[in-house]
């Protein structure tokens, strides 16, 4: 009996020193990876700020990274149970977040659902084709080769761009005829924003100077609208040559049309037509001196539509049975209201005759009687 005893106190007394001993002891936990919980918003554009909630990121960032799509993002706060970051404006596809502690991935959080851009409001909300404007929001984005802003369709010219606002010009082939362009901003063929109202102050002749002159004259448009970008303008269908070009003036020739008269003004600016008049007046001589008139004398021949100095056209004065007055040999002195040239006709009659003189401007004529001696 004292024999089991003794082997039972020793028995215990060997499994009391091999616990307390270190060969034999409770394992250790091993430490887990990140794990992403949630993440807030679960959308929005470039810029949005995003935070992801979880656990085991490590109290600082080190040499862990988070990532959006595949690409790393710069968080702007980071601890052991939430980071937070600024969605990037490179950013072009829907994707979820991951982060990578210590060379172990985390698990990925729901899909973010990159939306498209979003206006809110265009400064200025009117103007003219070639004005600038700009367009405020958000979810811009980045100016790449896909990105745009469009008036009614037409690309406009892109002065700078940021993820809150995109500076660009009222495109001059701006085609609609309305007074409203449609503004969208695209990132590309599918994300695009819905579209805000510009009033487009469309162009218009408040007044067209002289509105009564003669083939050659010189023309002033004023207005307003007319853009930067020349457009055209014609005169009874004739092509007119422009001389100088601005929002609210234009300067133009009168062309050679075929007849004197009323004809139609079409000025046609960034793709739109507007129309005025202006009557083209042949030459219209009123009265001369001396009558009657001698060989080698002067005559003055005073009127309106001769032509100004330097109006491009072609003069020319014919006397009935006598051809054309030579300018080289009897130079004409002209002016818009007058001319003047010596009489190259010898007196080889009795007495006084009626000669006609025809006077030609651009083609358009006037026949009118002189007496000579």
């Amino acid at each position: 009996m004292k024999r089991i005893l003794l082997l039972f106190i020793l028995l215990v007394s060997i499994f009391i020193l091999g616990c307390s001993s270190g060969g034999s002891s409770k394992p250790v936990s091993v430490a887990t990876g990140p794990v992403i919980t949630s993440i807030y918003p679960t959308s929005g554009g470039p810029g949005t700020l995003t935070t992801i909630q979880g656990s085991n990121f490590g109290i600082v960032q080190s040499t862990s990274i988070v990532s959006y799509a595949g690409v790393t993002v710069i968080p702007t706060t980071w601890s052991n149970t939430q980071i937070t970051l600024t969605l990037p404006a490179n950013a072009q596809n829907n994707g979820n977040f991951l982060v990578v502690v210590g060379g172990v991935y985390s698990n990925s959080s729901v899909p973010f659902n990159l939306s498209g851009p979003v206006i809110s409001y265009l400064s200025p909300t009117t103007g003219t084709i070639g004005s600038d404007v700009t367009v405020y929001g958000q979810y811009f984005g980045i100016q790449t080769n896909d990105t745009y802003v469009t008036f009614n369709n037409t690309p406009a010219i892109i002065k700078s761009w940021s993820n809150t606002s995109i500076t660009c010009t009222v495109p001059d082939s701006l085609s609609s005829q309305s007074g409203t362009a449609q503004v969208i901003v695209w990132l590309d063929a599918y994300r695009y924003s819905s579209s805000f109202s510009f009033n487009l102050t469309l162009p218009t002749i408040s007044m067209v100077n002289p509105n009564i002159d003669n083939i050659g004259a010189r023309i002033t448009i004023t207005g307003q609208a007319f853009g930067q970008t020349w457009g055209t303008i014609s005169l009874g269908g004739i092509s007119a040559q422009i001389l100088n070009w601005s929002d609210s003036t234009i300067e133009f020739r009168v062309p050679q049309v075929n007849y004197a008269g009323y004809h139609t003004l079409i000025l046609t600016a960034g793709g739109r037509q507007i129309s005025n008049g202006l009557t083209v007046k042949a030459p219209e001589a009123t009265n001369y001196s001396p009558s009657p008139i001698g060989k080698d004398q002067t005559l003055t021949i005073t009127g309106n539509y001769f032509g100004a100095t330097d109006d491009p056209v072609t003069r020319k004065i014919s006397i009935a049975d006598y051809g054309d007055v030579n300018i080289g040999t009897h130079p004409i002195t002209w002016s818009d209201n007058s001319l003047s040239f010596k009489w190259p006709v010898s007196n080889t009659w009795l007495g006084t005759k009626n000669v006609l003189i025809t006077i030609s401007i651009g083609g358009l004529t006037q026949t009118f009687t002189v007496i000579a001696e």
